[in-house]
């Protein structure tokens, strides 16, 4: 009952309830429009008193209204948040106020709850002293990154996460190779198993991979789930949590959708991660359906990858999905738990650096974009790229130019065959920008790469989650690795490879006819409001 009237007398309801009497005096202002005649004729028409009664109501809500939009614009101008994103809602609010306003208030990224926000403090506190390392470690692992340093020293300074070293990773480039190594693993489990999808969808994976869950439930192991309530609209139960809840495990639906107007839905749990004991770490971009496996075909074949850590770049993992299952369960985490644990060292001179992105709110910075910008200048020869959505901000997209006009050979790879249209239209609205530059434009023809990875030098690379377009870069949650001279290095330079030797090279004179130019044209004024 606290929460409904909590939710009753929010902002989003108060404008809402406004609105609706806003729209009932102009509704009774019809009915009243010819005592208002008559009252600029004769002075003593008996209906007059009601219809200035009316009137006053009216210009009241008016008055209400205006403020409210004040207020919010002063909010847009004052917020410390890059011009990409504040002129939009500037320019909205100047021609269509009040519409920009609801608009605003409904998907505007407001960040957390005070609530959430103590849970990410409690978070932040608890993982710090896990990965300090002393003077002396630093400056020996600053010395062995040589020019990489920088990238890996940003991702540090903005996550409170740390590189680690004698680490084993395996790479997986198709979902038919991930899947299978993945549920064997899970078999292998003795203590817990933590999940993390922004989708998980009913068919052949889901199925296998939920029967031994409730296995090792019933064996004592600890499993933890995590699924994004809205990513997994209708593709599972919802009834989900309340059933795997029955063996014993923990499953939660990120940001539960509700009836209710709330800026949080915008910022959706599109991290995956497995966790298996201290043994087996997976991120990658593969969602838990089996499309990512090509069991079932949409949109040709669907291209992947993922990769399995095994080392103390687990904890990195752990870390990132206990943030997440903190704020899903409304509670914080003992992580002392599971950070402090002494793990094995492989034969292997590589670096790895797990990190997760969060809202702006949390973090404060846009570690997904920047983290793409730091391999895009570490280049010097090469640098190969994949995303499935090529909708970037101004900075992305500069940072691409800037590598091939260093003469940097820039290779990015978007799908030949779109999931959504609207969203490869607006991709093809930047290739002539790209394409003048000197960037290499790919077309993965034999279906749909939704891998977000990068290489470059053969020597620095990412694979994660994070997709060039707004959402991933400026509202989501995200994850990934960022990886250095590690052995599976040559496989994700053959992978890239082998890629572009099945796909379409765009045309250096490519060009966007008008009117769907026009229509891109007015899609990114407002892409970077949602």
């Amino acid at each position: 009952m606290k929460k409904f009237f909590r939710n009753l007398l929010s902002g989003y309801l108060l404008v809402i309830f406004i609105l609706l009497i806003e729209f009932a005096a102009l509704i009774v202002l019809q009915f009243y429009l010819d005592d208002i005649i008559l009252f600029i004729i004769d002075k003593t028409n008996p209906s007059v008193d009601t219809a200035l009664i009316i009137i006053l109501v009216y210009l009241l809500c008016r008055l209400i209204i205006f403020f409210i939009a004040f207020f919010i614009f002063f909010r847009i101008v004052n917020k410390a948040e890059d011009p990409e994103f504040k002129i939009p809602w500037i320019i909205g609010m100047l021609l269509l106020p009040l519409f920009t306003s609801i608009v605003f208030l409904i998907f505007g990224n407001h960040g957390l709850r005070k609530k959430d926000k103590r849970i990410v403090k409690a978070y932040l506190d608890a993982i710090t002293p896990h990965f300090e390392k002393s003077k002396k470690e630093e400056k020996q692992i600053s010395k062995d990154l040589q020019q990489s340093v920088g990238a890996f020293r940003y991702l540090k300074n903005t996550t409170n996460l740390s590189v680690h070293t004698n680490n084993r990773v395996t790479y997986y480039k198709s979902g038919e190779e991930f899947f299978p190594a993945m549920y064997e693993d899970i078999k292998k489990a003795k203590e817990f198993i933590f999940m993390e999808f922004f989708i998980i969808t009913d068919g052949k994976w889901w199925n296998l991979i939920k029967e031994e869950l409730i296995n090792k439930a019933k064996e004592g192991v600890e499993i933890r789930i995590v699924y994004d309530d809205m990513g997994c609209g209708g593709t599972i139960s919802s009834k989900t949590p309340k059933i795997l809840g029955k063996y014993g495990i923990k499953c939660y639906k990120f940001h539960p959708f509700r009836p209710i107007l709330s800026g949080m839905y915008n910022n959706r749990d599109h991290r995956k991660i497995v966790v298996i004991d201290h043994q087996f770490g997976y991120t990658g971009g593969m969602n838990l359906a089996d499309e990512y496996a090509n069991e079932i075909k949409r949109f040709g074949y669907w291209k992947d990858t993922m990769v399995r850590i095994e080392g103390s770049g687990i904890d990195n993992l752990i870390s990132i999905f206990l943030e997440n299952y903190s704020l899903a369960s409304g509670k914080a985490t003992d992580f002392d738990k599971y950070l402090n644990h002494k793990y094995e060292e492989f034969d292997d001179d590589g670096f790895v650096m797990p990190f997760g992105d969060s809202p702006g709110d949390i973090d404060s910075a846009l570690i997904g974009e920047q983290n793409y910008i730091n391999i895009l200048n570490y280049a010097k020869k090469r640098v190969d790229i994949s995303t499935p959505y090529l909708i970037p901000t101004y900075g992305l997209i500069d940072a691409l130019r800037n590598a091939a006009l260093r003469g940097v050979e820039v290779n990015l790879i978007v799908p030949g065959i779109p999931d959504k249209k609207l969203a490869y239209l607006l991709a093809k609205s930047n290739f002539r920008y790209l394409l003048d530059a000197g960037v290499n434009i790919y077309l993965y023809t034999p279906g749909f790469n939704h891998m977000k990875s990068a290489i470059a030098d053969g020597e620095l690379a990412f694979v994660g989650t994070i997709n060039f377009d707004f959402r991933s870069l400026v509202h989501h949650f995200e994850c990934g690795t960022i990886l250095y001279k590690v052995k599976c290095m040559s496989q994700i330079s053959d992978d890239f490879k082998e890629m572009i030797s099945v796909s379409k090279k765009v045309d250096k004179n490519f060009k966007l006819r008008l009117i769907p130019r026009s229509i891109c044209g007015l899609f990114k004024i407002i892409s970077a409001l949602f």
